[in-house]
């Protein structure tokens, strides 16, 4: 029994862990009048009240475009 629960935990131990590149992300404040594309799972900050971006989405495509018009924002993206 003791077997048992020791070979249960080193188990759970090892798929908790992970593998820490798993969480890779990428994050970069955008430019005003920039173009940048972004992808399913991807977030898009606000860092100021004032921040105005334009989205643009094509039904069926798994991209989107923005730009910054005012303000800042910043990309969080999950690396793949």
């Amino acid at each position: 029994m003791k077997n048992i629960l020791l070979t249960v935990s080193a188990i759970l131990l090892f798929i908790g862990c992970g593998d820490s590149s798993s969480n890779n992300t990428f994050e970069g404040a955008i430019q005003t009048s920039e173009v940048y594309t972004i992808f399913p799972g991807d977030r898009v900050i606000k860092d100021s009240e004032s921040a105005i971006i334009s989205i643009h989405h094509k039904d069926g495509e798994a991209e989107s475009t923005i730009v910054l018009l005012e303000g800042n924002v910043t990309i969080i993206r999950k690396a793949e």
